[in-house]
């Protein structure tokens, strides 16, 4: 038998999550950051560069498969690229904070609300990819101190991502593993990036 990695454990982790695990008291705070981040994105509607990035978005002509925060529709990627800036434009999201580090949970949601979108899939199953995501990116950030360590905390996002949107697309354990690493091991930057100003 091979041996499992740390990856691996995710991946079965991420396959096996049900939304019979998540308390109630969790759905709520889940729905409640749905709403926050809806807020934010809507806050964020006439700002300076939105504009731009909703031409560029335009210009791509993709197919439209995913709706765009404020409206129209086009690719999942071009669709979680908008609504992810929308969402993170007034920086007024959630913070999760730990001894090292931090992460913004909430960065995961124009991406998944994208692929749930082009999965079809309902609001449990949107909701518990974002818990997955969540989960992930919290308990990455509480157990390795990323920026104490040098390194940007877009990693535990990619990390994240990933796993939320394979839990959409009903990957198994392996392929959430693969993409999980794939997402990793594309994203490693160093914290630097997010000196001041920023």
């Amino acid at each position: 038998m091979a041996d499992l990695y740390l990856v691996d454990e995710l991946g079965q982790f991420v396959a096996d999550a049900e939304i019979s695990n998540v308390s109630t008291v969790s759905r709520h705070m889940l729905k409640r950051n749905v709403l926050d981040s809806v807020g934010c994105a809507i806050a964020a509607m006439g700002g300076a560069m939105i504009g731009r990035i909703r031409e560029q978005v335009e210009s791509v002509g993709a197919t439209p498969v995913a709706t765009l925060i404020g409206g129209g529709s086009t690719s999942v990627e071009q669709a979680a690229l908008l609504n992810s800036v929308l969402v993170r434009y007034v920086d007024l999201l959630d913070t999760y904070l730990t001894p090292g580090g931090l992460c913004h949970p909430a960065d995961n949601f124009g991406a998944l609300l994208a692929v749930a979108e082009q999965r079809r899939a309902g609001g449990e199953d949107f909701l518990l990819a974002l818990a997955v995501a969540y989960e992930l990116g919290c308990r990455f950030s509480a157990k390795v101190p990323v920026m104490a360590r040098g390194l940007n905390h877009a990693l535990q996002l990619a990390m994240s991502a990933a796993a939320g949107s394979a839990k959409l697309m009903g990957l198994d354990s392996d392929r959430i593993a693969h993409a999980i690493a794939s997402a990793v091991a594309d994203n490693v930057s160093l914290a630097a990036i997010h000196s001041e100003p920023v």
